[in-house]
């Protein structure tokens, strides 16, 4: 797969936009970000300038369903704001919608593209001075209560 955006902004504004939407998504774990799915992980992957939003149908599920998203983290050549990423899932709950596959499994599932879930829109760079985001670059719950995070 090739790199789905290029930066236009500073060279640290991917890892930071990687600790942005991580930070952002945590919260999701928790409730949900469209029901019925809550994050059960979000995987950075650099080389594509993307993440892997891990999606399941939570934690009193009897039968839990995964959905594995890749998400670009670059678009218009700006890094793609964590607000951004958030309304796009919410728009989960709002519909049926048709990803295809990028061609890659993660843990046993196939990833799917969620590009269209960030695409459009006015943005701003997320690298404007405002102080550097803490935490992990991204998170991934193997099994519940067991969170592996990506440094």
């Amino acid at each position: 797969m090739s790199v789905m955006g290029q930066l236009t902004c500073s060279e640290g504004c991917l890892a930071r936009a990687l600790r942005a939407v991580s930070a952002a998504l945590r919260h999701y774990t928790d409730t949900p970000v469209a029901r019925p799915y809550y994050v059960r992980g979000c995987v950075p992957e650099p080389q594509d300038a993307a993440v892997i939003v891990a999606l399941w149908t939570g934690p009193s599920a009897r039968e839990k369903s995964n959905l594995f998203l890749l998400v670009p983290l670059v678009s218009g050549g700006l890094a793609v704001p964590p607000w951004g990423v958030v309304a796009g899932l919410m728009r989960l709950g709002r519909g049926t919608h048709l990803f295809g596959s990028v061609g890659r499994r993660f843990d046993g599932k196939p990833v799917l593209d969620g590009s269209a879930l960030v695409e459009g829109g006015g943005r701003s760079c997320p690298c404007d001075g405002s102080p550097e985001p803490e935490g992990p670059l991204g998170f991934y719950f193997e099994r519940p209560g067991e969170p592996r995070h990506y440094s």
